[in-house]
């Protein structure tokens, strides 16, 4: 299981992200800082796995960059 942490600034691209990321079969939004944000968009707890996962991309072991200009090269940076 990879972990991928990203920073948006700009809300109707979070807002366009989530979509996407929601249509992609296996990919989990666990945490979204945002008070405008419906509470489903979020999961509650990360198991121990997923913790695991996050301290590893804190320690510099990520995923790398992703690029998010659109689906494909956003799935392309994903390999």
């Amino acid at each position: 299981m990879t972990t991928l942490t990203l920073e948006i600034e700009n809300p109707s691209i979070l807002t366009h992200l989530k979509a996407v990321l929601k249509a992609i079969h296996g990919v989990k939004i666990l945490s979204v800082n945002d008070a405008e944000v419906d509470a489903n968009d979020a999961v509650e707890q990360p198991n121990a796995v997923t913790l695991v996962a996050m301290k590893e991309a804190e320690e510099g072991n990520d995923a790398g960059v992703v690029c998010v200009d659109s689906l494909e090269s956003f799935m392309d940076s994903m390999n």
